[in-house]
């Protein structure tokens, strides 16, 4: 008889064990609560992408705005952005000039969010080169045929949270700028964690840091670089209030909301915990790109080993959130895919794919109400 409970009571110490190792992993690393996802998304949904004509040489990073679609296009040899009417499938012209010049730049990073301001729309760019912010008005330089920038902000970031670039940004109100901190290698086995940060527009100045996780991951601890361990692909909420973290390496999304300055993670049920990142040497790839509007969220999902350098892995997987971390649908296209733009003029999620120039979208009206 002693035996038995000298068993029963073995065998529960070493479930409370492994239960408060995985939670303790949670909490040493993640600064939020976590919550199992059900998966009820029932059924994968088969969609067929539409393909988009363009007559020109489209090339690069994507931005799509009703009817104009964008292109981070580095094989232009003086200009960074060229745009095309989706309707015609005609190029409308070169912008955003190369070079040392006031309105001008070595190199612009990518378009993350479209605003208007009266009749006019309007995006930032951000040339880390030259620390400086470009509001660029787009329909006045389409109207006439040149780069029209409203306004060059300076915006040194190399002294700054040390010399984390900026990243994601994002406009919340008319001087308050949203952007997320990448991590930076402190040593060869450490380095800063990701974060985001609130800024001010006109004076360059740190407001508030919203911070998702507690500790880094060393190398050596695992398998990964320590920059690597926490590497996400992010959206912001179209209405500002909140940002969504898809994991790399976790099957999981981290929900910032802005205003309670609350996170929250979503770990689809039977996912890995923290512990995993830790322990592991085979850790593996779950999503690499995501799109949001203020309904829903659209990650991209691959959930497989890492595929090795010269390997492009086909990943035609979307998986669609509400805001509140629900799973509410599994999403297969007929194509694979490498990068998104969601358009939520028409509820368009544009898509680029590895080996080809093609342009596709899907139709969001056909996949969730």
């Amino acid at each position: 008889m002693e035996r038995i409970k000298y068993i029963f009571c073995f065998i529960f110490l070493s479930i409370v064990c492994i239960s408060c190792h995985e939670g303790c992993d949670d909490s040493t690393y993640f600064n939020g609560k976590i919550r199992i996802i059900e998966d009820n998304s029932k059924a994968v949904k088969k969609v067929s992408l539409k393909n988009v004509i363009l007559n020109g040489a489209n090339f690069g990073y994507i931005a799509v705005y009703d009817s104009l679609m964008f292109f981070l296009n580095s094989k232009l040899p003086d200009r960074s952005y060229n745009i095309f009417n989706i309707n015609t499938g005609e190029e409308i012209g070169t912008f955003c000039n190369k070079g040392g010049g006031p309105e001008e730049a070595a190199a612009f990073g990518p378009i993350f969010q479209f605003f208007k301001k009266g009749n006019d729309l309007k995006t930032l760019l951000f040339a880390p080169h030259e620390g400086k912010l470009f509001i660029w008005n787009i329909t006045q330089s389409i109207a006439r045929g040149t780069t029209i920038m409203d306004r060059v902000i300076p915006f040194a970031w190399r002294d700054e949270n040390r010399g984390a670039c900026y990243n994601e940004m994002y406009f919340q109100d008319d001087n308050t700028l949203l952007a997320r901190v990448d991590p930076v290698p402190l040593s060869d086995d450490e380095a800063t964690l990701l974060f985001y940060q609130k800024r001010t527009l006109d004076t360059n100045e740190a407001l508030k840091n919203y911070s998702i996780y507690k500790q880094a991951i060393k190398e050596g601890e695992a398998s990964l670089i320590s920059e690597a361990y926490f590497a996400s692909a992010d959206a912001f909420k179209p209405d500002g209030t909140k940002a969504v973290q898809v994991m790399g390496h976790l099957q999981q999304l981290n929900i910032l909301d802005f205003e309670t300055e609350q996170v929250v993670g979503y770990r689809m049920e039977g996912g890995e915990s923290f512990s995993a990142l830790r322990e592991k040497t085979n850790i593996k790839n779950y999503y690499v790109e995501v799109q949001a509007d203020d309904n829903y969220i659209y990650a991209l999902y691959w959930g497989k080993d890492r595929w090795g350098m010269s390997e492009i892995p086909y990943i035609n997987t979307i998986h669609v959130f509400d805001w509140h971390g629900r799973l509410v649908q599994k999403v297969e296209t007929d194509y694979d895919i490498d990068k998104m733009f969601l358009d939520t003029v028409r509820n368009r999620l544009y898509i680029t794919r590895p080996k080809a120039d093609d342009i596709f979208y899907l139709n969001l009206d056909e996949v969730v109400p």
